[in-house]
């Protein structure tokens, strides 16, 4: 009850195609438990921003930083209960805790969400993001931050107009998620077509459509860069639903060419009946990736983790699978991932406030 009540900020991590799917799972969950066997292996660690006494804080992306065991961590926070208005905030430190945090909100702005950072030389970073004008508060734009980890960078709007294929199309919502390697990774909506999804070079300041044979809507959520021109995406799909996604997918991208490869779908747990999203994706050292899992069945919305090797062809192989709940969470959502941890957000049933969290899942 607690989160239906803030639902609308529990949802900005989760935006587009993913909102809806999450509302529609929220309003008809009434237990925190799962459909799987909770990992008991897991170590799990709260990890609000603690700079100032905030309401609630989501963790959105992360990133190692170059030559460092340190990591940079991308989210937002709301400063009261009743602030509509998220602030972005980035992490540089241990990825246990005990780093320093920054306030970075784009110049003007109404709201701020930061969603992925990628390194852009020594104590630099790169951050894809979303934002509102005070003119026009429901209407999320794209960002990407250039600069220092600290502040007094540059912003960017990610202008998709180049993307209006129909007469009197427009675009109305732009979440950019993930960066890595000169390449940014979301989704757009227009008031004509929902669930679509791009790549964009920052270097050639230029936007392609990724699209799916089949898929009627399709979301890009993590991107990694593996080598040359060679990108690998993570998100989800759907066949069936203009308006949402129930498939988690891998693909290729090679940047030289602009075209995607290697397609592959995903439902937790290899059941086909379980509404699958991947929300982040990393490398697991051995030329394959670790995912950060959202997945829903008849009891709610449920967090996971999922491993992903490739085949001696170069195609992505069967996934290997494992649930994560915060300890005593009405819910738990995976919003991205770093080596063996998954970061996300959890809600407790006393309090109407959200809190981010890591965990340390053995075996991955």
């Amino acid at each position: 009850m607690y989160l239906i009540k803030n639902l609308n900020k529990f949802t900005v991590v989760k935006s587009g195609l993913l909102a809806g799917l999450l509302f529609a799972v929220l309003s008809g969950c009434n237990s925190g438990s799962s459909s799987s066997p909770v990992n008991t292996g897991v170590v799990y660690n709260q990890f609000n921003y603690s700079t100032t006494p905030v309401f609630s804080s989501l963790i959105t992306g992360v990133r190692g930083v170059s030559y460092s065991s340190n990591v940079y961590i991308t989210g937002l926070f709301y400063e009261s209960a009743s602030s509509t208005l998220s602030q972005g905030m980035l992490y540089t430190g241990p990825v246990g805790g005990g780093g320093s945090w920054a306030v970075l909100n784009f110049p003007n702005s109404a709201s701020t969400s930061l969603y992925g950072p990628d390194n852009d030389g020594a104590g630099n970073v790169i951050v894809a993001g979303s934002y509102t004008l005070p003119s026009a508060p429901t209407i999320q734009r794209g960002l990407v931050y250039q600069g220092s980890a600290t502040g007094g960078g540059t912003w960017s709007d990610l202008d998709m107009s180049s993307m209006i294929v129909r007469p009197n199309e427009s675009v109305i919502f732009t979440f950019a998620h993930s960066t890595m390697g000169g390449l940014v990774v979301g989704n757009f909506d227009t008031n004509v077509a929902t669930g679509r999804a791009f790549v964009y070079s920052i270097n050639s300041n230029s936007y392609t459509e990724l699209s799916k044979p089949h898929a009627l809507s399709i979301t890009a959520y993590g991107i990694w860069f593996n080598q040359g021109t060679n990108y690998t995406i993570a998100g989800g799909y759907s066949d069936t639903d203009e308006s949402g996604v129930s498939v988690a997918y891998l693909a290729d991208w090679n940047s030289a060419t602009n075209t995607s490869s290697n397609w592959e779908s995903y439902n937790f747990n290899n059941q086909p009946e379980l509404v699958t999203h991947f929300e982040g994706i990393t490398t697991d050292g051995s030329g394959g990736y670790n995912l950060a899992v959202d997945y829903a069945d008849s009891l709610g919305l449920h967090a996971g983790i999922g491993h992903v090797a490739r085949n001696s062809d170069g195609t992505f192989g069967a996934a290997t699978w494992a649930t994560v709940q915060y300890p005593g969470a009405v819910i738990t959502s995976a919003n991205t991932v770093y080596q063996n941890y998954i970061m996300g957000v959890y809600t407790l049933s006393s309090t109407p406030a959200i809190n981010a969290y890591t965990a340390a899942v053995p075996g991955f």
